[in-house]
């Protein structure tokens, strides 16, 4: 009687055991990903370094135009802080962060044209900023805007930043969800759009 109740103790243990090693896995599998692109993984010196230091000035932009082939105009100074960001058409990380990016954009209301998010990569692959945040941001394709990153030292994908009315940077982050709490909601009468 008790080699019966001693295999089935054994087996129940190596079954406990399969379950709790699959479910381990499964766990590794779906975290691995996350913490690959950053979503979990803490930063090191060297990564905080990688922002865009605070009170950098925006240069003077020449002309620039939307993916559309439309003349963008910077938010005016009146306007208050205004959102720029650096992204890029090979950056999965970037692409992960989209929805909590849109919920930033969409919980502050933020007009469109006080947003504008520089994409760089293949033209024809804008696809995913355009039905990501389109009707939210003016996407503007790198090479339309080519000494902006440079000239302010973006050197990370996605950079978030704020704009100052003066055109200074005061925040800047790597992570759509660190983005700050501003009143960045149009004024009184404004539309949004």
């Amino acid at each position: 009687m008790i080699v019966p109740i001693l295999i089935i103790s054994i087996v129940v243990s190596c079954f406990s055991a399969f379950l709790a090693l699959s479910v381990a896995l499964r766990v590794k599998k779906t975290l691995d990903p996350l913490i690959e692109e950053g979503v979990f993984k803490q930063r090191s010196d060297a990564e905080e370094s990688m922002d865009v230091p605070l009170g950098t000035v925006l240069p003077t932009v020449g002309d620039i135009v939307d993916h559309e082939g439309r003349t963008v105009v910077l938010p005016a100074r009146e306007d208050g802080p205004w959102v720029l960001t650096f992204q890029s058409t090979e950056c999965a990380e970037c692409k992960t962060q989209l929805p909590v990016y849109r919920a930033f954009l969409e919980e502050h209301r933020i007009l469109r044209e006080r947003v504008l998010s520089v994409v760089s990569g293949a033209r024809q692959k804008l696809d995913a900023y355009v039905s990501g945040v389109g009707d939210l941001a003016t996407i503007v394709h790198s090479d339309d805007a080519k000494s902006l990153a440079e000239s302010i030292g973006v050197r990370a994908w996605p950079t978030y930043l704020i704009i100052s009315p003066e055109g200074t940077v005061i925040y800047s982050t790597d992570y759509a969800g660190a983005l700050p709490e501003l009143d960045l909601t149009p004024a009184p009468g404004e539309v949004t759009v």
